[in-house]
């Protein structure tokens, strides 16, 4: 099996939280992880397990292939929507984060039961 190239993972991670307009504090908190976490995995210094790709990739909405793909160029769905919530103020940004963070835990809570 093809080992992950983490350093291209990272900086994939990164690109997509700009384009989200997230704060590594803002990822790190709705992905449930530190902040340090966010630098390390951005920076390609730290391996990613399978749980957090799968969480980075839901944050994201990037399929799972295409987050540890080698090739990946976002789509103009995937540019007009993170543009669209950079333009959103910081109380609209924390309002969506919040209900993305009650969508996942209702998400798991469902899954759990």
């Amino acid at each position: 099996m093809k080992e992950l190239n983490y350093k291209k993972i990272g900086e994939r991670l990164k690109k997509l939280r700009n384009y989200m307009g997230l704060t590594q504090e803002q990822a790190a908190s709705i992905l449930n992880i530190g902040r340090d976490a966010i630098i390390r995995i951005e920076r390609g210094d730290r391996k990613i397990n399978l749980q957090d790709l799968i969480n980075f990739s839901k944050l994201y909405s990037i399929s799972f292939d295409e987050l540890i793909s080698d090739e990946y160029k976002m789509n103009s769905n995937d540019i007009a929507f993170a543009r669209g919530f950079s333009e959103l103020s910081e109380n609209d940004k924390k309002e969506i984060i919040s209900l993305i963070e009650i969508k996942n835990k209702m998400k798991k809570d469902n899954k759990d039961k």
